[in-house]
């Protein structure tokens, strides 16, 4: 029987994954709009109408504590973005997996935590550690997936 908490945390990585994966296929079929995404975090004081936005730039990166905007380059949006789709779908393989109670899911968690982080230094290089931070949430996860691993079989 699985338990309250594993059901919990089941629950939120299937969401994340999901996020994930939609999110990563929107920029591999769009990575030149991706790469187009005007940085929102400081808009200029003197803009005459804030809420009218032109339809060109549908994506907005508005991450206003962020040091590391969405990157310029279509090609290392597609690379990111791949990393993503991999990492992704390799993570919720393991959560479904877990959710059913099978301890495989588990390690083949970790590995897309592993892929999540190795993926994006591989195609772009260290300057890639900033857009990996839901890497360190499966971290964190895979830490408490491992306090319900006796569940498992």
């Amino acid at each position: 029987m699985r338990s309250q908490f594993l059901t919990i945390l089941c629950i939120f990585s299937f969401i994340s994954c999901t996020w994930g994966l939609i999110e990563s296929s929107i920029a591999l079929n769009n990575p030149e709009a991706v790469a187009e995404t005007p940085f929102t975090g400081h808009k200029p004081s003197n803009e005459a109408n804030p809420d009218r936005r032109d339809p060109k730039t549908f994506y907005e990166d508005s991450g206003a504590n962020s040091d590391n905007p969405m990157p310029e380059d279509p090609r290392v949006v597609r690379q990111l973005s791949l990393s993503q789709l991999v990492y992704s779908l390799v993570a919720l393989i393991g959560v479904v997996l877990m959710f059913f109670l099978r301890r495989i899911g588990f390690y083949i968690y970790i590995i897309g935590a592993i892929l999540g982080f190795a993926l994006p230094i591989y195609f772009v290089g260290l300057a890639s550690l900033g857009t990996s931070f839901s890497v360190f949430f499966s971290v964190l996860f895979a830490v408490m997936y491992g306090f319900c691993l006796r569940e498992m079989k």
